[in-house]
């Protein structure tokens, strides 16, 4: 899997113009082959329920991996579900 953009998000820091499930989806939505994927660190685990949610609501064909921890923050790999055929 190639890494193809990686975010970190600290809840501490989160405020300003842009809200941290915008910056995760704008990442996202760079995703295009079944190969890609975005790595995002995050420390507050609402976040993740909330961009599982979005993708899942919008059918979003992506997968949500979560890694362990660095640097106590919660690791997730986004990428494409390409297990399906169309």
């Amino acid at each position: 899997m190639k890494v193809i953009e990686k975010i970190k998000l600290d809840r501490t820091e989160s405020c300003g113009s842009k809200s941290p499930l915008s910056i995760m989806l704008d990442a996202i939505r760079k995703i295009k082959e079944c190969d890609e994927s975005v790595e995002i660190l995050m420390n507050d685990y609402d976040w993740l329920l909330s961009l599982k949610y979005i993708l899942q609501v919008n059918d979003k064909k992506m997968k949500v991996e979560e890694k362990g921890s660095e640097e106590h923050y919660l690791k997730v790999e986004v990428s494409m579900d390409c297990s399906q055929s169309n």
